[in-house]
């Protein structure tokens, strides 16, 4: 099922790529996608939280899996940004 959000974007004649959930990408392409470092990429891939696949010396990962990071680290700034606001409303310091 299409999404009012992916309907709007068609209607309103943006770029749309489609991709292969199977697709894999380099790390500094993931970084592009995420608008992160690389570095923090590797990072991520090293402490486990990332998925990879080791190509000889460089690391792919699926398209599929860092579309799942990618939601799971939005949920993580909503829930961050929910706790700062908690927390600014307990100290008075309503805007």
């Amino acid at each position: 099922m299409i999404s009012r959000r992916k309907v709007q974007i068609l209607s309103e004649r943006s770029p749309v790529m489609f991709m292969n959930a199977k697709q894999e990408m380099s790390t500094i392409e993931a970084a592009d996608f995420l608008n992160v470092s690389r570095p923090f990429i590797v990072k991520e891939i090293t402490e486990g939280r990332l998925p990879h696949r080791m190509v000889g010396a460089h690391r792919r990962i699926v398209y599929e899996d860092l579309m799942a990071y990618a939601s799971k680290m939005r949920e993580r700034q909503k829930a961050a940004l929910q706790s700062m606001a908690d927390n600014a409303r307990e100290l008075g310091l309503d805007y």
